[in-house]
C-alpha cells in the first residue's frame, strides 16, 4: 500500500533494545528499505548507549550519549545495565533513593523515541517491533510492562529475537544471497555471537533455521582497544587469529554464501587474515544496524505481508514448529481446518473456534511437525460429555501455548441455546510436541 501524499505517509519502527546500545530504524509507506535513525544529523551514528544518569542534587535525568557525557564530566550518577535490572526486577539504587527498573527502562525508551521527532511524527507510526538478543518468557513480561507504560498511539506492538530480525532482514535481500547458509557475526568487544542461517529448499514453504553460538575468546577489557600503538597492533593480531579460528570451525564443510560482520568490535579493521579466509567464494558485508532494520521489515510484514513471507517460514527457538489442526465437516465435505500454523511465536499463539461434535465424545487433534518428525494424532477424550441429539452438542475449543513445546487445549460445553443449556463442563489437556 503506497501513499502519494506525504501527509498520508505512515511509518513502521524497529527498535533494537540492547544491554549496551540500542538502535531505532524506520520504514515509510512509500519506501522499499528501512533507514536507521542517526543520533547526529548528517552522520551514520546509530548507537544510542543504553544508559541513564541522574544529575547530582537535582531531579534531572539524561539518557544515551548525553548521559555518557554527564557521567564523564562527573556531575551525574550513572545507571548502567538498565535492561538487565528490568529482567531481574530488583529496585535500582541511585544515591539514597530506589527506583523501579521497569520505570527506568520505560524512561530510556520514551526519551530515545523522542529522537524520531527529527524525522517523523510518532502519530504517524502504525507499528513497532522490539527486538532483543534473547526473548524468553521474562523478557516478554518486561516488554509488556514497558509498552503498557509508554502509552503508545498504536496497538500494533510486537516483539522478536535477534535471530528472527536477521531472518526478516534477509527476506528483503537479493535472491542470490539466499541460496546457501548465511552468517551474521555480532561482536561488541565483549562477546561474539555467531548466527548461522540455513534454508531447506526441499520444503514448501522453504524452512529457515538459525543456530546461535557465543564465543568469549575475543573479549577485551573495559577500556576496549589499547591506546598504545604496539599494544594495539598485538591486540589486533590476537583478535584476527582468534576470529579466523572460530570462522574455520563454524564454516567447516558447509557452503556459506554470505557473511555479515556486525557491531562496534569490527570497526578497527583488524580482520586481515580472517577476512582473506571469509572472502574466498563468499560475499562479506560490514555494518551494525542489521537487527533494527530486520525488526522494521518484520513490523511491515505483520501489517502487509509480501510474497516472501508466504514463500519462507522461520522456525526459531520461539516458534511453533508444527501445524496444529483437525479434520471437520463443512457443507457435508470433510476437510482440514488449521488451528495453529507453524512459524508463529509460541507466546502469541492462540486460536478459538466453536464446533458441533458427534456422539463419540472424542476430538482428534492433528500435529504435523515441519522438522522431519512423524505426524501424529492426539485424542482428547471428553469424559462425561452429556448425550444430546445429533447436531446439538456445541463446544468451544480454545488453544494457547504454555511454552514452545507445549500446546494447551481447553474445551467448554456451550450448550445449544435454550433447548440444551450448558452444563458448565470444561476439559483441559496439554499436548507435548
Amino acid at each position: 500500500m503506497l501513499f502519494g501524499n506525504s501527509e498520508d505517509k505512515r511509518f513502521v519502527l524497529g527498535y533494537d533494545l540492547g544491554d549496551k546500545v540500542s538502535q531505532i530504524s524506520y520504514l515509510s509507506s512509500d519506501a522499499d528499505m528501512p533507514e536507521t535513525l542517526s543520533v547526529l544529523a548528517g552522520a551514520e551514528l546509530y548507537n544510542i548507549p543504553t544508559v541513564l544518569c541522574k544529575r547530582k542534587d537535582v531531579n534531572q535525568w539524561y539518557y544515551g550519549k548525553e548521559a555518557v557525557r554527564h557521567i564523564e564530566d562527573g556531575d551525574a550518577t550513572p545507571v548502567y545495565d538498565v535492561l538487565q535490572a528490568a529482567r531481574e526486577g530488583k529496585p535500582v539504587k541511585v544515591l539514597d533513593a530506589e527506583y523501579d527498573p521497569i520505570a527506568l527502562l520505560t524512561l530510556f525508551i520514551k526519551r530515545s523515541l523522542s529522537l524520531l521527532s527529527m524525522e517523523l511524527s510518532l502519530d504517524k507510526v502504525e507499528a513497532i517491533m522490539f527486538t532483543t538478543r534473547s526473548l524468553d518468557h521474562r523478557m516478554v513480561q518486561v516488554l509488556n510492562a514497558v509498552t503498557a507504560a509508554l502509552e503508545l498511539k498504536t496497538s500494533n506492538i510486537f516483539y522478536q529475537s535477534h535471530e528472527e530480525s536477521f531472518y526478516n532482514y534477509m527476506l528483503y535481500q537479493p535472491e542470490e544471497l539466499m541460496h546457501h547458509c548465511i552468517l551474521a557475526c555480532d561482536y561488541d568487544m565483549d562477546s561474539l555471537f555467531v548466527y548461522r542461517m540455513c534454508l531447506n529448499h526441499n520444503t514448501t514453504p522453504i524452512v529457515a533455521t538459525i543456530d546461535v553460538s557465543e564465543h568469549n575468546e575475543l573479549k577485551l577489557g573495559a577500556e576496549g582497544f589499547p591506546k598504545d600503538a604496539a599494544l594495539f597492533h598485538r591486540t589486533c593480531e590476537r583478535l584476527d587469529d582468534g576470529f579466523l579460528n572460530i570462522m574455520q570451525k563454524v564454516c567447516g564443510d558447509a557452503i556459506i554464501s554470505t557473511v555479515f560482520l556486525l557491531g562496534d568490535g569490527f570497526k578497527e579493521k583488524w580482520t586481515k587474515r580472517s577476512l582473506e579466509f571469509l572472502c574466498r567464494t563468499r560475499r562479506v558485508f560490514q555494518g551494525n544496524n542489521l537487527f533494527s532494520k530486520g525488526a522494521t521489515i518484520a513490523a511491515r510484514e505483520r501489517l502487509r505481508p509480501t510474497d516472501n513471507s508466504s514463500r519462507y517460514v522461520f522456525l526459531g527457538e520461539d516458534k511453533l514448529k508444527a501445524n496444529i489442526g483437525m479434520n471437520v465437516l463443512k457443507c457435508g465435505t470433510e476437510c482440514y481446518h488449521a488451528i495453529l500454523d507453524a512459524g508463529v511465536n509460541w507466546y502469541e499463539a492462540q486460536s478459538q473456534m466453536d464446533i458441533i461434535i458427534d456422539q463419540s465424545g472424542v476430538l482428534d487433534i492433528q500435529v504435523t511437525p515441519l522438522t522431519g518428525k512423524s505426524p501424529k494424532v492426539v485424542q482428547l477424550i471428553l469424559d462425561g460429555l452429556e448425550k444430546r441429539p445429533r447436531g446439538t452438542t456445541r463446544l468451544r475449543l480454545s488453544v494457547t501455548m504454555g511454552s514452545v513445546n507445549e500446546v494447551e487445549v481447553k474445551v467448554q460445553d456451550m450448550g445449544f441455546g435454550e433447548i440444551f443449556p450448558s452444563t458448565g463442563k470444561v476439559w483441559e489437556q496439554a499436548i507435548e510436541l
